[in-house]
């Protein structure tokens, strides 16, 4: 993938600080303003079967978030899940904010409150702990994007000590 930072301005904000990504496999552009956190897709005409598919995937609050552009493009705050964590939008559209929230393991007992659906006797062996999310005002995004990308680092650390152990 190609990332070019900050080539477009933001119909959220009104400020240069759109990413545009280009999907090679596709052929297809995405779009994240850093300043909100909303995202869109070039294919993401409002009212297109694109639109109607891609909304299936969202919440009811990312959908009524939902913001339209001059293009009749549509924009919604984003999420990502990464590993060792996750940035969601959540509340209500008139006060909603960022969450951030890790992903922890699920240890012993607990986990048979974790079935994994369709395959009898197994059990999830990790969860997303949102009872301990961080919470940042929908105008921090960077804020909490910057959390996220700590919480990457953390695991990615964590994983490569894992791996330089077992290598001993």
């Amino acid at each position: 993938m190609k990332i070019e930072v900050y080539n477009k301005i933001s119909p959220i904000t009104g400020n240069k600080c759109v990413i545009e990504e280009a999907n090679q496999q596709d052929n297809t552009v995405s779009y994240l303003c850093m300043q909100s956190g909303y995202s869109s897709h070039e294919n993401l005409d409002d009212g297109s079967d694109f639109q109607e598919k891609f909304e299936k995937g969202m919440t009811e609050l990312m959908i009524d978030c939902k913001k339209i552009d001059e293009d009749n493009r549509a924009w919604y705050p984003t999420f990502m899940q990464m590993p060792g964590g996750m940035l969601y939008p959540e509340g209500t559209p008139d006060t909603w904010s960022w969450k951030v929230a890790k992903i922890v393991p699920i240890i012993g007992d607990e986990r048979l409150e974790y079935p994994i659906p369709g395959r009898e006797g197994e059990y999830h062996t990790s969860k997303l702990d949102v009872d301990n999310a961080s919470t940042y005002p929908n105008m921090e995004f960077g804020t909490a994007l910057s959390e996220l990308y700590n919480i990457v680092k953390e695991e990615i650390k964590n994983e490569n000590k894992l791996r330089d152990n077992s290598m001993q």
